[in-house]
């Protein structure tokens, strides 16, 4: 008996590699499994995490609203895209140099190229920059630096009446978020003046998704040595007068103005072209002004 079960064990001893495969198989099923369990119930992936469920980030906040909508629409593929983007939002930013504080969606390529809606601006430079000289000489005791027309999804309807030309053109513009995704928390239209003062632009922040691609368009700018966009500390974009400056607001950035002459340019939200209608819809229904 004893000689048998010596030899039982012999032949598990040689055939170790078996087990260790199989056990492998069974942890990845079990973790596939739970994982699958998480994203349909209203439990955080993490027991011990402070960041998700009961806490009040705007990032919680989202993934409680789409855990609670899971059961009237489970085959919604785009909600599960999102929330699995938010769960595992700290250990994607890592992995990239776009890090966004809110939301980090996958996929999305790095390169900005250009988007279709800087030649309906270009071509409306001249009457833009006209509108933005008059309102400044009849508002020269008035000091501001950020005059925002719409804000995190939300309108200024007293400072939209005050620029009605900007506010028409932005209407035709098709991929602006403040406008064609009216109330999504990532669209944001405003003018910005530097002028020698110390501003908040020239600290380094990142923006809330890598989904915004942000433009800078230059309309009073110094010619000789125009403000820019410094990104990730080092990669210098010039603001200059009728040029469109893009870059990725989840990068780190900050608006650097090296001269003591007043600068004046628009900044508008688009979505990143790489974004389908569907998603855009989508991400504009989770991350709604009322989740701020």
């Amino acid at each position: 008996m004893f000689s048998s079960l010596r030899d039982t064990f012999e032949v598990l001893r040689d055939q170790v590699w078996f087990f260790r495969f199989f056990l492998l198989i069974c942890i990845i099923c079990v973790y596939r499994t739970l994982l699958h369990f998480v994203l349909r119930t209203n439990h955080c992936p993490n027991p011990f995490c402070s960041k998700c469920l009961g806490s009040g980030s705007v990032r919680g906040r989202a993934i409680n609203r789409i855990k609670k909508d899971y059961d009237d629409d489970e085959n919604n593929s785009l909600k599960s895209i999102v929330l699995n983007n938010l769960v595992q939002h700290d250990r994607l930013v890592r992995r990239n140099d776009e890090k966004p504080t809110v939301y980090y969606h996958r996929g999305l390529s790095s390169n900005q190229g250009k988007i279709s809606d800087e030649e309906i601006l270009l071509k409306h430079y001249d009457e833009l920059r006209q509108e933005i000289i008059k309102f400044l000489q009849n508002n020269d005791n008035i000091q501001w630096t950020d005059f925002y027309l719409y804000k995190n999804g939300e309108e200024n309807e007293t400072n939209c009446k005050s620029l009605p030309k900007l506010f028409e053109i932005l209407h035709l513009l098709p991929n602006a978020i403040c406008i064609n995704n009216e109330n999504c928390i990532f669209g944001n239209c405003f003018l910005t003046r530097l002028t020698s003062d110390k501003n908040e632009n020239e600290k380094n922040q990142n923006g809330l998704t890598n989904c915004c691609i942000r433009m800078n368009f230059g309309l009073i700018c110094d010619e000789q040595s125009p403000a820019h966009v410094l990104i990730n500390k080092h990669k210098r974009l010039p603001i200059e007068n009728k040029r469109a400056t893009l870059y990725n607001d989840g990068l780190e950035h900050s608006i650097q103005n090296p001269t003591n002459k007043q600068q004046i340019f628009l900044t508008i939200d688009f979505w990143h072209p790489d974004l389908s209608l569907d998603m855009r819809k989508e991400l504009t229904t989770i991350f709604h002004t009322n989740l701020a």
